[in-house]
């Protein structure tokens, strides 16, 4: 009964009917605890377990320490996780697991802190808490959206020594890490190292590589892993098609790129924002502009509102052609719409202004970026030094045409 109540959202209620039983255990105080933590009410939950030591003279044990860490985990709290965890070891009732460090490593490198996920590896290490699947996978994931392949590669080799084999999360971590270097062979390999130890690829996987042959311009390749993916029974969902969308779209093939998006839509898998920001971006490449901004207003009718990356890639567009007036109306319609200027807006802008010979506004809106607080990149400044330069020449050549 409490199990019922609480997978079906009504933790309270499971809490009151504890309440009501003459002797509960460990198990029913857990079971409520979970409830209340698949609720992300993870102070009510550390209530319970206060509860649960003071009214019911039970001690709490590792699935109650565990189910408390991983709450406060999930929802980002992770002071109040590692706040947990450090009461658990001074109560020195439990020992800590593998679940309890995998949910604080997870958590903190979700939050971009890989140095304290490191330190949390280093002391499971150093308390003979020995290191699953999972953890590895982890670590791995975390060091290659760091930029630290190496390390990943380390910490990989260190897993097979300690006799672990990669399941599918390695090697779509693998692959993705490998796909990201603009190493494919190497990507290639592992994908043919999966299927020889019988790992089955997943929609994961062949995104991945669709993803990085499109960035290689080679489409017919994007083209039969898809059909690869689909023979295998694999069934797509909209990032697999938005990465074959990409592809033609990188590719110029725009009518190709409706065509999937089509099918997509026959399978009842409709297209998200992703999907439209792709067809836009692939417009703009064409300098098929009208087209680009008539998608904008198509992604509104249907309920899919326009984002930041929506917004930025058509002014990045219009000011690719120097058609800065429009970039600069679709920057004003950005702006009505609630979204700031970016980094990538001006860069955008200041590149359409210089490209037009206009370098002085170029330079005055580089000074309202910053003070804005967003401090320019190389790009900015390439940008605006190339204009600055162009408009010198320009100067310099009506000059000795009057001569």
């Amino acid at each position: 009964m409490l199990r019922h109540l609480c997978a079906t959202g009504k933790p309270v209620r499971a809490l009151e009917l504890l309440r009501q039983m003459p002797r509960p255990n460990a198990v029913t105080y857990n079971t409520v605890i979970a409830g209340f933590c698949a609720r992300g009410r993870v102070q009510a939950a550390l209530e319970v377990m206060r509860e649960m030591r003071e009214r019911g003279g039970i001690a709490p044990d590792k699935y109650t320490y565990a189910t408390l860490i991983s709450g406060w985990c999930k929802i980002g709290r992770m002071e109040d996780a590692a706040k947990v965890f450090d009461e658990m070891l001074t109560q020195g009732e439990v020992a800590p697991s593998a679940v309890m460090y995998n949910a604080l490593i997870g958590g903190y490198c979700d939050r971009g802190k890989l140095d304290v996920a490191l330190q949390y590896r280093e002391d499971m290490v150093q308390r003979g808490v020995a290191m699953t699947v999972a953890t590895y996978n982890l670590l791995v994931h975390a060091l290659f959206m760091d930029g630290r392949a190496s390390d990943a590669y380390a910490v990989l080799e260190e897993m097979q020594r300690n006799g672990l084999s990669p399941d599918v999360f390695t090697y779509n971590i693998l692959i993705n890490g490998y796909c990201k270097e603009g190493n494919e062979k190497k990507a290639l390999e592992v994908f043919e190292e999966m299927s020889r130890k019988g790992v089955r690829a997943t929609a994961v996987t062949y995104t991945s590589l669709i993803y990085a042959f499109s960035r290689k311009g080679q489409v017919q390749e994007t083209d039969r892993l898809f059909k690869v993916a689909v023979k295998k029974g694999i069934r797509p969902d909209v990032v697999m098609y938005n990465a074959l969308i990409n592809s033609h779209c990188a590719g110029g093939d725009m009518e190709r790129a409706f065509e999937i998006m089509a099918e997509m839509e026959k399978k009842r898998i409709p297209p998200d924002d992703v999907t439209y920001n792709t067809l836009i971006r692939g417009f703009c490449l064409l300098g098929r502009l009208d087209e680009a901004r008539g998608l904008i207003d198509e992604m509104t009718k249907r309920g899919i509102q326009p984002d930041l990356v929506s917004y930025n890639t058509l002014i990045s567009g219009y000011s690719m052609k120097g058609d800065i007036k429009d970039a600069l109306r679709v920057r004003d319609k950005m702006m009505d719409k609630g979204f700031n200027p970016t980094l990538l807006t001006y860069n955008a802008l200041i590149q359409g202004l210089c490209k037009n010979g206009q370098g002085d506004d170029a330079e005055n809106l580089m000074k309202e970026m910053v003070g804005k607080g967003i401090t320019p990149d190389d790009s900015t400044y390439i940008s605006l030094i190339e204009g600055l330069t162009t408009v010198d020449e320009q100067m310099s050549a009506a000059d000795a045409a009057k001569a």
